[in-house]
């Protein structure tokens, strides 16, 4: 038994002995407060009223003070083992009184323990039980009052270290006395028998009495523009008196805010309504207010001209109308246009279109602009504009060549107009039709006209007689309606004759030959010789080289001597009839 009871008193001393060490270890905050009524609360937790010495571990605290009617004030200190720190804290009143009316809490039962109305936290903090109780015989029946807003309000009775010891809602009337029992929490209300409307400071405190009169809580909220446009801004204004904690409603959010009044600029995408909720000691208050938001989007889109044209030929435009876009946008802050994309929202824009269609055709479109204007609120607007285009889609100009044949000797220096017989101007006329189309195409095209002769004849006669026939070509040409200028002669005279192979190919491919040759193949190779040549440039395309058998003149045109009656020649270069009969003798 001896030896356990040792064992015992060991055990004892160490436990001890650690919690020495750890007392050691504590340190202490020496707080002076002034008033000398105000409430102590360390780290959130009540610790007592009026200057005290509190134990705290090593570290950073916080350190608030509290007396209704008074600002509060709060400190961070920081603390090392085994030290006093001290505080001091002077807390300045505010101005001011409250007027009723008023109903009065009695607190029995609650000793020094904090009273906290409508919260939970410090702030709301009004005073101490022992200032609320009846005050006992010594002291008139109304020393001791809390004054309230009538109404229902949210008491909490704290014990020091922060136990809850009573907490419930206590509805309060005009002219009457709520007496609550902290102890079993029970309450029962009396009439009060001095009602007083005041008005009251805030905090009253004589020897062994106190009147704490609190004043309601009020808010008001306001927008400085409570209609605006989708993307404008509008700015809320609130006042919240005697509020310690308030915060502004928008929608699902909830903003708190720190001062009891101020701005706050908001850009609502929808009409909203906003809601300021204000909690003090006093009780709540609400206030709200609508900002509407015009989400409707206006918009427009002209285009002009309405009617445009459009030519090309092969792969060059010759003719392409351009259209001006003008749209506007209102309460928007996107717009775009189908086909053109992304634009601003108000602008105008210049456009040359052309059609759709892809194949050479008439061209009868009707193009269409949707302007589709948006904002971040979910407003959108679509109007259309429309514009026709008229014309065609052409091939590029067939151009027909087909070498030109001359009589023998034709034409001389006498006679330069004659020798291109009516048939050949035929040739010619088409040709020139074709031409004249293709200069549209290609205003710098030419046809380059080779003029030729037979191998007879020395080269100095021949030379300018193929000139001759190249220029009584041109000049017909010219005669027809085309541009001298898209014309160019060449005089090859002898220099570059077909050979017999080459016009006995050419006439066996000749679609116009007739059954039985009208002369001998000599005739025909000489008379394959007169002729002239066109080119077109720069495509490079060449005349056909077939002799014309068919014509009423090809008996003329083969004959290889020179013509002994010359007024022949000019009959058939005129829109005469030729006499068939009567051809050039040899």
């Amino acid at each position: 038994m001896n030896h356990m009871k040792a064992l015992r008193l060991v055990a004892m001393i160490g436990s001890a002995l650690i919690a020495a060490a750890a007392l050691a270890k504590d340190s202490k905050l020496r707080v002076h407060v002034q008033p000398g009524q105000a409430y102590i609360f360390v780290d959130g937790i009540p610790v007592g009223d009026g200057s005290r010495a509190v134990t705290v571990t090593p570290g950073a605290h916080t350190v608030g003070v509290y007396n209704y009617g008074f600002a509060p004030q709060t400190q961070e200190v920081s603390v090392e083992a085994g030290t006093i720190t001290a505080v001091e804290f002077t807390l300045q009143p505010i101005a001011g009184t409250v007027a009723g009316p008023y109903g009065r809490i009695q607190i029995e039962g609650a000793s020094r323990s904090a009273i906290l109305l409508n919260g939970k936290t410090a702030e709301y903090f009004v005073g101490h039980g022992d200032e609320f109780n009846h005050a006992g015989k010594f002291l008139p029946c109304c020393a001791q009052q809390l004054l309230v807003p009538v109404g229902t309000h949210q008491l909490t009775i704290l014990d020091k270290g922060g136990k809850e010891r009573w907490f419930g809602l206590v509805k309060v009337a005009e002219n009457e006395r709520v007496i609550i029992n902290a102890n079993n929490g029970t309450q029962r209300t009396k009439s009060w028998t001095k009602p007083d409307t005041g008005p009251y400071p805030r905090f009253t405190a004589r020897t062994a009495s106190a009147k704490v009169a609190i004043a309601p809580v009020s808010g008001s909220l306001s927008a400085q523009s409570p209609n605006i446009n989708c993307g404008d801004s509008s700015k809320l204004t609130w006042t919240s008196p005697e509020s310690v904690e308030r915060a502004i409603n928008m929608g699902s959010e909830s903003v708190k805010q720190t001062a009891e009044a101020g701005e706050l600029s908001i850009e609502p995408p929808q009409t909203t309504t906003y809601e300021l909720h204000a909690s003090g000691p006093g009780g709540t208050s609400s206030s709200s207010t609508t900002v509407n938001v015009n989400t409707t989007v206006q918009s427009s889109i002209q285009a002009s001209p309405s009617e445009v044209r459009y030519r090309r030929i092969g792969d060059k435009v010759m003719e392409q109308g351009s259209v001006n876009l003008t749209w506007s946008a209102t309460n928007a802050q996107e717009a775009s246009i189908e086909p053109i994309g992304p634009v601003k929202t108000n602008d105008s824009q210049s456009l040359t279109i052309a059609p759709k269609q892809a194949g050479e055709g008439t061209v009868n479109e009707v193009q269409t602009y949707s302007l589709t204007a948006t904002n971040k609120c979910g407003g959108v607007d679509t109007q259309t504009a429309s514009v026709r285009m008229t014309g065609s889609i052409e091939p590029i100009p067939e151009v027909p060549l087909a070498s030109v044949f001359f009589p023998t000797g034709i034409p001389d220096q006498q006679r330069p107009e004659a020798g291109l017989v009516l048939s050949q101007q035929t040739v010619l006329a088409q040709t020139a039709a074709g031409f004249k189309k293709y200069l549209e195409y290609d205003p710098q095209a030419r046809l380059v006209v080779y003029g030729n002769t037979d191998e007879r004849d020395s080269n100095a006669r021949n030379k300018p007689l193929s000139q001759r026939r190249a220029d009584r070509v041109k000049n017909y040409l010219v005669s027809l309606g085309i541009p001298q200028g898209n014309i160019e002669t060449i005089a090859q005279g002898k220099d570059h004759p077909l050979s017999a192979d080459t016009v006995q190919l050419l006439h066996d491919q000749n679609p116009n030959k007739p059954s039985k040759p009208a002369g001998s193949s000599q005739d025909l190779l000489w008379a394959y010789n007169r002729r002239v040549d066109l080119n077109l440039q720069p495509k490079g395309a060449q005349s056909t080289q077939f002799y014309p058998d068919n014509a009423p003149e090809a008996k003329l045109l083969l004959d290889s001597n020179w013509p002994e009656h010359p007024q022949i020649l000019i009959l058939a270069s005129r829109k005469e009839s030729l006499p068939l009969d009567e051809g050039p003798t040899k």
